[in-house]
């Protein structure tokens, strides 16, 4: 007798693995009676229809979560999100043969494949897999290797102050949670209910661990309501020892706090479950103690990220253990480090709007960590004075929020003890310290449990919804705003006391600006004190992979020399985003329609007729619309290297326009309708300011001189076409 099987998809692996095991239960060996072969033919025609009864199920449910994606995938602007977010949480590729190549290995069979459900050249998934005819059932051992190929992605979450929060905005963030497991991005939960009071007891007093254990499983329950594979509370997997001889390192790759017994996370996290750990531990006594739950947070990081500090940190396991966590689970995919927090993002006091949107770590950490330092040392002398402190000009909430908590939605008030900044600190820290510790694909967030728990789905009652910053988050990899968009006080929420919108984490790239605008300041005109800079003769810079660079975002070829002839001696500075990924080129201009006149020889540094002009801005094709790579250079060039305003041009049709439209303060279709200005200068449109330059500003309005250098550009592309540069 012949057994049809067919190799299951994501969807259908563990209803499978049930009718599997049934299967395996029901069949008995071959025996030469009729009577054993009858018993035979009638198990398997049960099980046939025990397998149609789950396959129409699980086919239901499939049918039930693709509606579900489809809604969820609103929440994208875009479809290289779509394509971007497919790509990294999309199943791996499978040999078309390397199903039917193992099972014959196992079984030492021919096995014959039905050659016409494949499509060749098409990635269809799991979806048109090779059909196996065999005598026997095929061994459980493929399968879980089949399984085990499909790695399994997982966000790490910190709930801050879960005992602030009522049962509406607990159930939304476990509805949330549920929806990043549709999606495929499985969570683990470390519980945070710390008071903020400044001291800190390792003793577990019983009040406090009965209060801790109360959150839990007010979350593990609300989980339960959404999650169809449920959640597990997790309090015996850490244990606790003190470090000694640490040596300085830029990544903590130790902790006093470990993972003890693994296996109590990865088989539940493989079947979607979903853990939530409290923050206690066992000592090397044995005894519970308390411990942070930042350092679980750590611990955890460094689990699955395959770091472990303590040789026998799996000592403990019997054979069984050590083989379940071993063989049927594998480590999971960390890729995000997600933290809610009541105080919201990481508040910054040079954005109109107040806040941190998106953070290069690379590049921004040190200077965030010392504004934060310097705002949590003034908020505890203000403290011992009895002033209440401030995080700053930048942030009206800060004030507030650093004496009480607002309230989220139907929630209790929180009286915090340590000032907002402290935390805001902490939170920065955990996050640059966890994420160096990953791959660079992997990302940060911090947001409030209140935009946590916004329903992605709304209610028909709710006509303009708000999204939901953490699935976009997902669907993306993006902050809800990008953090190059221009920002003005009155985004900043009219002043109300709201906490601060939410702030994206990437372990980010390095940031070259030539020269360094945080050491001689914005980028001045040519003179003997502000040279220009030689793209090709610089040692601080690679020119053929700038060429490379331009090449590759333009997709087309530049004339080096041509080019570097165009702009010598105009040169006003390059920024550089990691290994040339992408980065800017900017020049000084003069009106061409002065040259011939005694302008361009007498022109001062001083002179108003240096219009500074972005000449090429690029972003390697594979960079494009993930990474920040582009935001992070754009904040570059306008906020710090060109603070006063920039112009530029593109040529009409490029579909990047949008993008230049949204960051510019406004645009111009310049004559001929082949170009389109674009400028970053307030009040382009008034003259010179006479007074500051006498009778040279009455030559040329500034409108004019900018239309001028924009309509005056020559392109130095080697195939001669006058397209965009």
């Amino acid at each position: 007798m012949f057994i049809w099987c067919k190799a299951p998809a994501r969807g259908l692996g563990r209803a499978m693995k049930n009718v599997r095991t049934q299967l395996h239960s029901h069949l008995p060996k071959f025996d030469d009676t009729n009577k054993a072969s009858e018993r035979h033919v009638k198990s398997g025609l049960s099980t046939n229809a025990h397998t149609r009864k789950h396959s129409s199920s699980a086919k239901e449910r499939q049918r039930l979560e693709r509606q579900q994606l489809t809604r969820l995938l609103n929440e994208s602007p875009g479809k290289r999100d779509a394509r971007n977010f497919l790509k990294q949480f999309g199943a791996p590729k499978k040999s078309k043969g390397g199903i039917a190549a193992k099972a014959k290995e196992a079984m030492g069979e021919d096995i014959h494949n039905d050659s016409g459900s494949l499509r060749p050249g098409v990635n269809l998934g799991a979806l048109y897999q090779p059909t196996i005819f065999t005598r026997e059932a095929l061994p459980e051992a493929k399968y879980e290797e089949e399984e085990k190929g499909e790695p399994v992605h997982l966000a790490l979450v910190k709930l801050r102050q879960p005992q602030m929060l009522d049962d509406r905005t607990l159930g939304g963030i476990a509805l949330t949670l549920s929806q990043m497991a549709q999606l495929g991005l499985s969570t683990a939960v470390v519980l945070d209910c710390d008071e903020d009071t400044g001291t800190y007891d390792t003793e577990v007093k019983a009040a406090y661990g009965n209060m801790v254990r109360e959150q839990a499983l007010r979350l593990v329950a609300a989980l339960d309501d959404y999650n169809e594979a449920g959640a597990l509370l997790v309090e015996d997997a850490l244990s606790h020892s003190i470090v000694t001889g640490e040596l300085p390192s830029t990544a903590q790759a130790r902790g006093g706090v470990e993972v003890q017994h693994n296996y109590l996370l990865f088989p539940p996290i493989d079947d979607g479950v979903i853990p939530v750990i409290t923050p206690f531990a066992y000592d090397t006594n044995l005894k519970k103690v308390r411990v942070q739950a930042d350092d679980v947070l750590l611990a955890l990081i460094r689990e699955f990220a395959g770091i472990t500090g303590q040789s026998n940190s799996t000592t403990s396991l019997d054979s069984a253990s050590r083989g379940k966590t071993n063989g049927l689970a594998e480590r999971p995919i960390l890729d995000r480090i997600i933290i809610l927090d009541p105080l919201g993002g990481i508040p910054s006091e040079n954005r109109a709007d107040g806040a941190h949107v998106f953070v290069n770590l690379e590049a921004e950490y040190r200077d965030i960590k010392k504004e934060l330092q310097r705002l949590s040392a003034a908020a505890q002398q203000a403290d011992t004075s009895g002033i209440s402190p401030s995080l700053g000009s930048g942030n009206p909430f800060s004030t507030f929020v650093e004496q009480e908590l607002v309230s989220l939605p139907a929630s209790k008030p929180l009286q915090l003890k340590d000032s907002a900044p402290a935390r805001h600190l902490k939170n920065l820290n955990v996050v640059e310290r966890g994420l160096k510790l990953l791959p660079p694909l992997s990302s940060g967030l911090i947001l409030t449990p209140s935009e946590a728990a916004t329903k992605a789905i709304p209610d028909d009652a709710q006509t303009n919804p708000s999204k939901n910053p953490l699935l976009h988050n997902v669907l993306t990899d993006k902050p809800m705003i990008s953090s190059s968009l221009p920002t003005s006080p009155t985004s900043r929420f009219l002043g109300s006391a709201t906490p601060n919108p939410a702030t994206f984490f990437k372990k980010g790239i390095p940031l070259t600006m030539i020269p360094d605008p945080r050491i001689h300041g914005p980028w001045q005109p040519p003179s003997a004190s502000h040279p220009s800079i030689e793209l090709a003769d610089d040692p601080r810079i690679n020119f053929p992979k700038l060429v490379d660079l331009l090449d590759d975002s333009f997709r087309r070829k530049l004339h080096p020399k041509n080019y570097l002839e165009r702009i010598r001696g105009r040169v006003a500075g390059i920024i550089i985003a990691g290994d040339y990924e992408g980065g800017a080129i900017c020049t000084w201009e003069t009106p061409h329609s002065l040259h011939g006149t005694p302008f361009p020889a007498s022109a001062s540094p001083d002179s108003p007729y240096w219009v500074p002009y972005l000449d090429k801005f690029a972003v390697l094709t594979s960079s494009q619309g993930s990474g920040g790579v582009s935001d992070i250079v754009w904040a570059a060039l306008t906020r710090t290297c060109f603070p006063d305003g920039v112009v530029w041009r593109s040529r009409t049709s490029n579909p990047v326009n949008k993008w230049y439209q949204e960051r510019s303060k406004g645009m111009w279709n310049l004559p001929g309708d082949q170009w389109t200005m674009f400028w970053t200068t307030q009040a382009i449109e008034q003259g010179w300011d006479a007074g500051k330059w006498g009778a040279e500003s009455k030559q040329m309005k500034r409108w004019d001189a900018y239309v001028d250098v924009c309509s005056g550009i020559e392109p130095s592309w080697a195939d001669g076409i006058n397209r965009a540069d």
